[in-house]
């Protein structure tokens, strides 16, 4: 019989100090022995997003404590530690950095920042593309042709991540987008593409009965892509607190969870979170095309929880895909 993945969760009372949780739930889901061997190279991936009009509201990003939390623990295997983002159309990684005060956890602990728009990039080799080209794949065309064709649509990332042990803490928030729809450990990777102008290459711009709405399926496709090459080796989702509802993840509705999450496989950690607000994350086409490409495990009866009884957490979130909720997203970030 094959061994179940491991996925804790845990509740906390202590939001100020989360480091208790965070390693007993670490300890719960197998420990970071095989993950993290003695002075290796670690990059944390948070979730913090900018959004320049709006100030921040519990859920909309990780809580600083969390991530702290995440630093002492990781701290124990290695003091290789980096801090990764990029840039974005609504500001840079340093306006992340500076708005969240992780310069404060930088002094604190030594760590290194980094910037993915701004870093030294690999060209990577993708398996079984699914946004990205195949580059090699296009070695029919002659130059400069092929490259025109292929500029803008090779994988690249930056060298210190991909040789880095790659952990992502994300927050537990709903989308306005249907093809991702919640924001957990997969979907918080997103974040290190070096591309600025993400929204414009991965949003497709429809006309639905004269109102404009997105077709972000290009977002969850490349998703697919930087698993295949840089996933993430553990996941610690941050829910303390949620976000739900219309206009997530800039507007919407807070909520008090106090929860922990931790896994070695970030898909059934994702699973199980989707299980605890309620949503199959299988719903979404490319959880259900990663259990076929064998990137993760994404079926609940394959998974051992461990921890609190799922049943006695379960919080439902509204999920509000509709172009009035794209309207209030786009209205909160300003396009």
């Amino acid at each position: 019989m094959t061994e179940r993945v491991k996925v804790a969760v845990l509740r906390t009372q202590n939001y100020k100090d989360a480091f208790d949780t965070v390693k007993d739930a670490v300890k719960l889901a197998g420990g970071f022995d095989d993950a993290i061997k003695n002075e290796s190279f670690v990059t944390l991936k948070p979730n913090l997003v900018r959004l320049p009009k709006k100030p921040v509201i519990k859920g909309m990003a990780t809580n600083f404590e969390t991530l702290e939390a995440v630093i002492k623990l990781v701290r124990e295997k290695t003091s290789k530690i980096a801090i990764i983002e990029s840039d974005t159309m609504l500001g840079t990684a340093e306006d992340a950095f500076e708005k969240y005060n992780t310069y404060a956890l930088v002094a604190k602990y030594g760590l290194e920042l980094i910037n993915s728009s701004k870093e030294k990039l690999i060209e990577c080799t993708i398996p079984d593309p699914q946004f990205y080209v195949a580059t090699n794949g296009l070695k029919w065309i002659n130059q400069p042709d092929r490259e025109m064709y292929a500029k803008d649509y090779v994988l690249r990332l930056p060298e210190k991540l991909l040789k880095s042990v790659r952990i992502s803490i994300p927050t537990m928030k709903t989308q306005a987008d249907p093809y991702s729809a919640l924001t957990f450990s997969i979907k918080n990777m997103f974040g290190v593409l070096p591309e600025v102008k993400k929204f414009r290459k991965f949003h497709e711009r429809k006309i639905w009965k004269g109102e404009p709405y997105d077709i972000g399926i290009n977002v969850a496709r490349s998703l697919l892509d930087i698993c295949q090459v840089a996933p993430p080796n553990y996941a610690i989702i941050d829910g303390l607190w949620g976000l739900h509802g219309p206009g997530s993840p800039a507007t919407g509705y807070s909520v008090e969870l106090g929860l922990i999450i931790a896994s070695q496989d970030a898909w059934a950690a994702d699973t199980v979170a989707g299980e605890i607000v309620g949503f199959d994350m299988k719903r979404l086409f490319y959880f259900e095309k990663a259990e076929r490409m064998g990137l993760g495990t994404v079926n609940l009866e394959d998974i051992e929880i461990v921890g609190e009884e799922l049943e006695s957490i379960k919080y439902p979130f509204e999920l509000d895909v509709s172009l009035e909720g794209h309207r209030k997203l786009d209205e909160a970030v300003g396009r």
